[in-house]
């Protein structure tokens, strides 16, 4: 396992060493709330830097749905701000259509999210993937280690154009992880990753070598109500 890390990290960089790479901090923090065995809605915050500062900020809402423990369709909504070549940031909304399939062998978790965005608007004249209309297909793989509160993970994730024109119809972007979740009990779960965002079928590519955080906490609506109770309601959105 440890060797697939490894791999899976210095590859991309050797494919694509000739491109230019650029540094990003990406961040995470997520709250959600289970309903009950099959629903649950979640809210995260993303940011996204570079040496110059703030480049990307979008909240997002979610609603989960488990048909049972191999599958899992959800709906997200954000509202995405995008730092322009000017130094203005560009508002968009964007739904995300997912359906998660999981399947466990032994101690190894397998994934696979299939999603498609749909956006209001694009930003700038070329198309990006991550922010103009696409499918996105991530298989990924988790190993549960004995008595540790550390899950290694890794996999990848393409990002295929739907859209007529020069570059459409054709695979754009494949990006690649390698990290550890950390079970915190009950104070939440952290994320620590490193990613290798890699552009392909597009002429001189920017590349980015990324640093993601994230970390989430989870509600139960059993028990929010129990703590609730006897005290004024409050909304968290």
């Amino acid at each position: 396992m440890k060797k697939l890390f490894v791999f899976l990290v210095i590859l991309p960089q050797l494919l694509l060493a000739q491109n230019s790479t650029v540094m990003q901090s990406w961040n995470e923090l997520g709250l959600g709330l289970k309903f009950d065995k099959r629903q649950s809605v979640g809210l995260n915050l993303t940011t996204r830097f570079d040496v110059t500062g703030l480049q990307t900020i979008f909240p997002q809402v979610s609603y989960k749905y488990k048909v049972n423990k191999y599958f899992r369709p959800s709906l997200d909504y954000r509202l995405i701000g995008n730092r322009s070549q000017e130094g203005n940031y560009i508002l968009q909304h964007r739904l995300n259509a997912n359906l998660q399939f999981n399947h466990q062998i032994q101690k190894f978790d397998l994934g696979l999210r299939v999603r498609y965005q749909f956006s209001s608007s694009r930003f700038g004249q070329s198309y990006e993937p991550e922010f103009n209309d696409a499918f996105r297909f991530k298989p990924e793989i988790a190993y549960n280690l004995p008595n540790s509160i550390l899950t290694p993970t890794c996999g990848m994730e393409l990002f295929y154009n739907p859209m007529n024109g020069q570059n459409g119809y054709q695979l754009n972007r494949i990006r690649w992880n390698v990290g550890v979740s950390i079970d915190l009990d009950k104070a939440g779960e952290l994320e620590v990753a490193y990613l290798y965002d890699q552009r392909i079928n597009v002429p001189e590519a920017l590349n980015r070598a990324i640093l993601n955080i994230g970390y989430s906490y989870a509600l139960d609506a059993k028990d929010f109500k129990k703590k609730s109770k006897g005290t004024k309601s409050r909304c968290w959105l």
